[in-house]
């Protein structure tokens, strides 16, 4: 990291306030997509310069025991961790998108005009994400093994060529060019838990009495959560399906 000595406190304090930034946006239909740029930049930018807020990471290196990486006393990292989880469960999975620097990054690179690859069975990387999980779980506390630390996010961040996991990390974001969001809809073990509170987040976007099923909204959404019914477990906020509505049907609400 390049600010080696600012506290990782301060992209916990970015992101709790960039969320509630964001949430009122949503709230009040004012959010636009150059201004989820603008964040997505920044939190990718917090990435590089303090490595934070990566809570992927310190849930790793908690399950590991290695107090020293962590940063901050130990009961301010589970705080932290299940604060986001809370907040998720209030206003939607802000955090995975727009706020999580790995998130960021996999965003910005799949705006890259090119054909994409889109995964229609939904089902598919929830359950594969939450095998990761049981597994990143075993190895971490039977084996004492990290096994995030083979993707290469921390090589990456701190811009460690010399590692064979900083090319991971790159490969990782070639193909987020293609597929939406590889690692956090595959591999996230801190997101697999925010998608289960996401089921019932008290806000979401969601169709409104304008709705003319006319589908432009599913066919835009690049996780397909955008159908009447779905749960919106994935729906990473990315606003696609207000961008392409021609009848302003999707409200960020209160959820039903």
């Amino acid at each position: 990291m390049i600010l080696e000595n600012t506290p990782k406190m301060v992209g916990m304090i970015y992101a709790i306030i960039a969320l509630f930034i964001l949430a009122y946006l949503f709230h009040k239909d004012k959010f636009n997509r150059k201004i989820g740029y603008l964040f997505l930049i920044i939190s990718s930018l917090m990435g590089f310069l303090v490595f934070a807020p990566m809570f992927p990471n310190q849930l790793q290196v908690l399950l590991l025991g290695n107090v020293k990486q962590l940063g901050a006393p130990i009961p301010i990292v589970i705080l932290g961790l299940v604060l986001f989880i809370i907040l998720t469960f209030v206003f939607g999975r802000i955090f995975c998108g727009y706020l999580c620097p790995i998130g960021a990054l996999q965003e910005i690179v799949y705006l890259i005009p090119i054909k994409k690859l889109k995964i229609k069975n939904k089902t598919l990387p929830i359950v594969f994400r939450m095998i990761f999980f049981i597994a990143f779980v075993v190895l971490g506390i039977i084996f004492s093994i990290g096994i995030l630390t083979f993707f290469g996010f921390y090589d990456f961040f701190n811009l460690n060529i010399n590692s064979i996991f900083f090319y991971i990390f790159l490969v990782l974001l070639a193909a987020s060019i293609f597929v939406y969001r590889p690692f956090c809809r595959f591999f996230c073990p801190y997101g697999a838990l925010l998608s289960l509170v996401s089921v019932k987040d008290l806000f979401k976007l969601k169709r409104n009495e304008n709705c003319i099923d006319c589908r432009k909204c599913e066919e835009a959404c690049p996780t397909s959560e955008a159908g009447r019914n779905d749960l919106k477990q994935e729906c990473y906020m990315c606003n696609r399906c207000k961008d392409v509505c021609p009848v302003n049907a999707i409200d960020y609400k209160r959820g039903k």
